[in-house]
């Protein structure tokens, strides 16, 4: 476990998926504790696929590999370095398990650092090889929500009217969009809200959202690069996930060819490639 902390926040973060497991102001938890009861896991991050392959695999180079949902990164053991009482860079290469998987060598770095009220989270993703490789990253924080769940909402940086992307089979999308809300700007939550999975937004304006409790501001994601904002919660549960992705789920009728994967990201041979969300931790 590597610690970071600065006058306001104390933060954790797990060496074992470069996962953040806690963030700490004024005595209070801001980030869920994974109880298995509901969902164990915490903030993974995806890379270097988003959501679901369709049937788990996908075909690259003539050849079909199988991946589990949201890749691997989550569960393989980062190398962290501690660059100060404020900063850390978590590290991952390939290895003969992730090859066998996903047949690109790469170095994935996931920084964090600290500044007054906010975590700073940037992905960056190095291809050392001489051809293209193709991946996805994004996050998944679960953010602890106590009380009524209906207390909470989330309020989006522009008046929104809200689509959502289509999922004719539970966690795959179809071509279309579907109305949800029309000139919104905050979202009360309620559980029945995510009866059917995940809210994954097409097309927002917005570039961050905050969750609020009673109107009061708790939490504020801001993910300028991203293209993707999801949220979501298993019924019943105490904690709700922001999550920004630069890939989504496969579609229900995805070729199954990586190059073909619609969002994938392609990075040639000696380049970089990193993008950075940032949460805000307000006073309560």
């Amino acid at each position: 476990m590597v610690e970071l902390k600065n006058d306001i926040l104390n933060v954790k973060i797990k060496e074992r998926g470069a996962e953040l497991s806690s963030v700490m102001r004024g005595g209070r938890e801001y980030i869920w504790q994974g109880l298995e009861a509901f969902w164990k896991k915490q903030c993974p991050i995806m890379f270097p696929v988003c959501g679901r392959l369709n049937d788990k695999k996908y075909v690259y180079d003539g050849k079909t590999y199988f991946m589990e949902n949201h890749g691997f990164a989550q569960t393989k053991e980062f190398s962290a370095e501690k660059i100060s009482d404020t900063e850390a860079v978590f590290t991952l290469k390939e290895d003969e398990e992730t090859l066998a998987q996903y047949p690109f060598p790469f170095v994935f770095r996931v920084r964090f650092s600290l500044e007054a009220d906010t975590l700073t989270i940037r992905n960056e993703v190095f291809n050392p090889a001489k051809t293209p490789m193709y991946f996805n990253f994004g996050s998944h924080e679960a953010y602890s929500v106590d009380g009524k769940f209906t207390d909470w909402s989330v309020v989006f940086e522009n008046k929104e009217d809200l689509f959502l992307k289509e999922q004719p089979i539970l966690g795959y999308l179809g071509k279309g969009s579907v109305p949800f809300r029309k000139d919104v700007m905050e979202l009360a939550l309620s559980h029945k809200l995510f009866e059917n999975d995940a809210l994954v937004f097409d097309k927002i304006s917005s570039r961050s959202v905050t969750l609020c409790k009673k109107g009061d501001p708790v939490v504020q994601v801001s993910f300028p690069g991203f293209e993707n904002l999801l949220l979501w919660t298993k019924v019943g549960a105490p904690y709700l996930c922001i999550e920004p992705w630069n890939g989504l789920p496969d579609y229900v009728d995805a070729s199954g060819n990586l190059e073909e994967k619609r969002g994938i990201i392609k990075l040639d041979g000696g380049e970089n490639f990193a993008m950075t969300h940032s949460v805000k931790f307000f006073e309560l």
